[in-house]
């Protein structure tokens, strides 16, 4: 058994990226302590997670669950970083949460094209022919033939994560970075840890409504499952709320 040591070993206090990672840490226990009633139904959107994938046998089709379990590890990735303050930078991984949400619908169970994707890189013609066949245009235009409403807020949610952050772009800058002059000197401020207030009560929001989206599209992949074991019901309750 060890014990932490009373002293740090030497560098220790100029170990800014340890700072960082202790305020990090701090930050995540201070928005669950004081954001309680968002942080409930990221938890209760986490047990849907839970529910729908974990312990599931031979889901049918196959390789929607694959995705889906991804998309659940990077909305809890996701959960970390916002309840962090890392606001900017969780975009990018709310955005790879609705892309594999969506990589599984677009694929089902429709094996070959399981089997192009796969082996995508085995020549140039085969990865060219997968980014064609995979366009965010095709894929959401497949969302759009089976439920008009679950498409339209897949589309407005992965442009609202590019603009905030996903990809470089104004308004995420502007929440992040501040330019300032003093006399002939411009300093820059960049925010890498957000604590309270606006930003931190979108991008909660934010998560949540990217997880209720994910589980609206495999709704459309595993309507059964989620009818018989209340899922659906109960992510439909919470969905009243956003």
């Amino acid at each position: 058994m060890s014990s932490r040591p009373t002293t740090p070993p030497p560098g220790w206090a100029q170990d800014t990226l340890s700072s960082y990672l202790e305020e990090l840490h701090g930050n995540q226990w201070a928005t669950f302590h004081n954001k309680r009633p968002k942080m409930r139904d990221i938890i209760a959107i986490d047990n849907l997670f839970n529910r729908l994938l974990h312990g599931a046998k031979d889901p049918t089709p196959m390789m929607p669950a694959m995705f889906l379990l991804r998309a659940h590890s990077a909305y809890r990735t996701a959960v970390s970083m916002v309840m962090g303050g890392q606001l900017y930078e969780a975009q990018a991984i709310l955005r790879l949460c609705l892309e594999h949400a969506s990589y599984g619908f677009f694929i089902g169970g429709d094996q070959a094209k399981w089997t192009r994707w796969m082996k995508r890189n085995e020549s140039a013609t085969a990865k060219d022919k997968v980014r064609k066949e995979f366009k965010p245009s095709a894929i959401l235009r497949e969302l759009k033939n089976k439920d008009a409403g679950v498409a339209g807020n897949f589309e407005h949610l992965y442009e609202r994560l590019i603009d905030f952050g996903a990809h470089p772009n104004e308004s995420g800058f502007s929440m992040s970075t501040l330019l300032s002059r003093n006399g002939n000197e411009t300093h820059i401020s960049a925010v890498y840890l957000h604590g309270g207030g606006v930003p931190l009560n979108f991008a909660l929001k934010t998560t949540a409504q990217v997880a209720l989206c994910v589980l609206q599209i495999a709704y459309l992949i595993y309507p059964v499952r989620m009818d018989r074991s209340g899922i659906r019901y109960d992510l439909d309750q919470i969905t009243t709320r956003y």
